[in-house]
């Protein structure tokens, strides 16, 4: 099993946030959450560690993919689960290595997320 990982959850949608954090927290996983771009940068520029974001492509203050740019910036190698609910218009924007992105649409499963997660984490823990 993978050991716990630290993944900052970044959505705007509170409930989706909520369930998302809560079901990933039961799951062993430690998460941090922000529901815009400033709480988003926030946590990024402060948290010592992060072994993988999920983040909503569109927020109403901003853009996942420009926060994923930042998180990279701290952990170049850092894996990213894009989300979105607008189609997959903005796939073509990821390294497209599945170790290091992904791109789920909405909707999807809480279970999804976690698997991607954790598959993701395997070339960095395993």
């Amino acid at each position: 099993m993978t050991p716990s990982l630290t993944v900052l959850i970044i959505e705007d949608d509170f409930l989706i946030r909520t369930c998302l954090v809560e079901f990933l927290q039961d799951s062993g996983l430690d998460v941090r959450e922000a529901g815009t771009c400033a709480e988003a940068t926030a946590c990024i520029t402060s948290e010592p560690r992060l072994d993988a974001l999920v983040a909503n492509m569109a927020l109403p203050d901003g853009d996942g993919m420009n926060l994923s740019h930042q998180a990279r910036e701290r952990w170049p190698d850092l894996p990213v689960i894009y989300i979105s609910g607008h189609g997959d218009l903005r796939r073509n924007e990821t390294s497209g290595d599945p170790a290091r992105d992904r791109f789920i649409s909405k909707p999807y499963s809480l279970a999804a997320v976690l698997k991607a997660l954790h598959e993701m984490a395997e070339p960095v823990s395993g």
